[in-house]
């Protein structure tokens, strides 16, 4: 009797660690598109649309967001949001986050960014963490992809 208690008491710890119930999946996060808002001369406002994914079988509400943005490697932008966004069961939607990037990390990118990276589309990575409505903690998200690459139609020469 002891024992399935104490490994009932496990694994309501461990679900509470995740920040969300017990048979709930962590949103997944990608980006979508990247809009400049102002380019100064010590750092530069971006307009990130983030791709936030809800695979669980009910209504998720994403209270903060708050996420660091790697291109080709490098260090690009921060942004938080606490602006509340309903995510719905099975779906996604796009949440605009304002982000901030250093001028010198826009300095490093244009040294080590290949060219082709252009057409071929630029690596990125997008990590950090999500509040929801379900739970008071954090949960953290990392998610790499390619921004920008061109879909060809399938079956047309170029």
């Amino acid at each position: 009797m002891v024992q399935r208690l104490l490994v009932l008491l496990l694994a309501f710890g461990l679900a509470a660690c995740t920040g969300l119930p017990l048979n709930a999946v962590a949103p997944r996060v990608s980006v979508a598109e990247v809009d400049i808002k102002s380019l100064g001369l010590l750092e530069q406002h971006f307009d990130v649309g983030l791709r936030v994914s809800n695979p669980n079988d009910f209504d998720l509400i994403i209270v903060a967001l708050e996420f660091e943005l790697e291109v080709n490697g490098r260090p690009f932008a921060q942004g938080l949001s606490q602006a509340s966004t309903r995510i719905p069961a099975t779906s996604s939607a796009v949440m605009r986050v304002d982000a901030i990037m250093q001028s010198k990390n826009l300095i490093q990118l244009f040294k080590t960014l290949p060219p082709e990276a252009l057409k071929d589309g630029v690596p990125y990575r997008i990590k950090g963490r999500v509040k929801t409505d379900r739970s008071s903690s954090w949960v953290p998200f990392d998610h790499a992809g390619v921004y920008g690459r061109d879909e060809k139609p399938r079956g047309h020469a170029v």
